[in-house]
């Protein structure tokens, strides 16, 4: 069954799709979404009923604020900006909503709530979109570095259009596995220049550096990743790394709790909002320091009894 999908028309667009997925282009906008993605589940919200909690959450994110009003009778998260005067400049008394079907003026704490998504109201975008840029250009270096290991003859410079497109017939055929032979029409002569290509990127430096930024996209989130090493790590060494990632949620989160707390008061609702149980590493503490305090009343008590025994 696979191979007859393979041949119709869409299986030949996902041929197509592997060649043209190792450009930078595409590769941003894989790990745009894929890192997206990954900071929307941060946080759980519960009991939203009327409004899915992903509309809250896109909308912090997207732009670090999210109207929560009512339109038609029914609470809508909405996207929205600021305006009115007061005396300190990133605080206004009002804020003009807009969705698809409606865009309007509310005034805040009357009739809008607005949750934050950190204290400044950043938005986490830029975040995703800065590790999604080096993560691209990472994995089209991993890409090249993989194909170039096939052939190390060196960058072909050629003289005529028909020695180009020979040269790009056998380069694509190289990059499928496949053997080729680059015809030089005319007899004007091929050059190719750097033939040494082991003096490049080596491929497992090139996977290092990808772990390590996936690694660190995680770790600005306040997400533990699993490529760090865990074995021989003793509990203070756990405990630290436990801090540094607090620090990136506990802001995020009481931002959120005081919003879902004004929208309780204002509507009548019963909002809750929680870190996600997966990266709950205050509830991970504590099970560390009581599996630990067990561990040691249980060798105190084997060491009175031994000494009775004696």
């Amino acid at each position: 069954m696979f191979l007859e999908f393979m041949d119709t028309d869409e299986g030949r667009k996902i041929s197509k799709l592997a060649r043209e997925s190792s450009t930078f282009n595409k590769g941003y906008a894989y790990w745009r979404d894929v890192l997206f993605e990954r900071v929307m589940r941060l946080f759980v919200w519960e009991n939203t009923k009327d409004i899915k909690p992903k509309e809250i959450e896109q909308r912090l994110l997207l732009a670090g604020h999210c109207g929560v009003t009512l339109l038609d009778g029914e609470l809508t998260a909405m996207f929205g900006s600021f305006y009115g005067v007061t005396k300190y400049l990133d605080e206004k008394t009002n804020y003009m909503v807009r969705c698809p079907i409606y865009s309007g003026s509310r005034e805040i704490d009357k009739d809008i709530i607005v949750i934050d998504n950190n204290s400044l109201r950043n938005p986490t975008y830029m975040l995703v979109h800065h590790y999604a840029i080096l993560l691209a250009h990472t994995e089209v270096t991993l890409v090249n570095c993989l194909v170039n290991t096939r052939d190390a003859g060196g960058v072909p410079v050629v003289s005529t259009e028909k020695q180009k497109q020979s040269v790009a017939e056998y380069q694509g055929k190289v990059f499928n596995g496949q053997y080729g032979i680059v015809t030089d029409v005319g007899n004007l002569g091929i050059q190719y220049m750097g033939a040494d290509r082991k003096t490049t990127q080596n491929i497992m430096d090139v996977m290092e550096t990808r772990e390590k930024i996936i690694k660190s996209f995680y770790s600005d989130i306040g997400v533990r990743s699993a490529f760090e090493k865990r074995n021989n790590t003793v509990q203070a060494e756990v405990e630290a790394d436990t801090s540094l990632l607090l620090l990136n949620l506990s802001d995020m989160l009481k931002c959120r709790e005081d919003g879902a707390k004004k929208v309780n008061e204002m509507f009548g609702t019963n909002w809750k909002v929680h870190v996600a149980k997966e990266i709950d590493y205050g509830a991970e503490n504590q099970r560390m320091r009581f599996d630990t305090a067990t561990e040691i009343h249980v060798k105190e008590g084997d060491e009175n009894e031994m000494g009775k025994s004696k």
